[in-house]
């Protein structure tokens, strides 16, 4: 993203703010493109088992929906802030998915386990999509300053300059809080899946 493109976005962003709903509708529709990249890498990433009952459009569907939703009652002042918002609306529905669907196996296997095994390669283990979700909901206890770096470099994708520039920080600052939200979220997960 160019300092054209975050200045055009927070043109959007204050014209939303000031009620205009076309500039709204802009701003998610710019959002979209970026909402697929980001949900496809995460979703084939840490919650391969959600495969099986989704597909990346339900994901990148459910999330719009949900960020159209908050932003007709949340005015997010930044591009920073909108970038925390789509991020965090991610995070929402993949955990929201995976939520469902461990239920969703639960009810499936009483009664009828052995009619069919899991794969072989163990890519939709249970205790695997518990790990990747437990890590996902680790997040949100991230210091404020942590979870802004952590949330805007892993689910949105952006380079870490470019958080740098969005947040208003230093290069070297923003290395430190990337380094330090990851070390927070390892800390006690050692053989999660993360590391591999």
């Amino acid at each position: 993203m160019t300092d054209d493109t975050s200045l055009q976005l927070q043109a959007l962003i204050d014209r939303a703010g000031a009620g205009d709903r076309a500039a709204r509708s802009e701003l998610l529709e710019r959002a979209c493109d970026r909402l697929r990249r980001l949900a496809a890498r995460i979703f084939h990433e840490s919650f391969p088992a959600l495969r099986v009952r989704h597909e990346l459009d339900s994901v990148v569907h459910e999330t719009w929906l949900r960020l159209a939703q908050a932003l007709e009652t949340a005015n997010p002042p930044t591009v920073a802030d909108f970038f925390r918002l789509a991020a965090h609306k991610i995070r929402q529905v993949l955990l929201d998915m995976a939520d469902r669907n461990r239920r969703l196996a639960a009810r499936e296997t009483v009664g009828f386990s052995g009619l069919a095994g899991p794969p072989p390669d163990g890519t939709y283990d249970p205790a695997r999509l518990a790990e990747w979700t437990e890590f996902h909901r680790r997040v949100d206890d991230l210091p404020a300053d942590q979870r802004a770096v952590f949330e805007m470099h892993h689910y949105l994708g952006l380079p870490q300059a470019e958080v740098a520039r969005v947040l208003n920080l230093h290069p070297r600052k923003v290395s430190y809080l990337w380094i330090a939200a990851t070390e927070r979220l390892a800390d006690g997960m050692a053989d999660g899946p993360w590391l591999s």
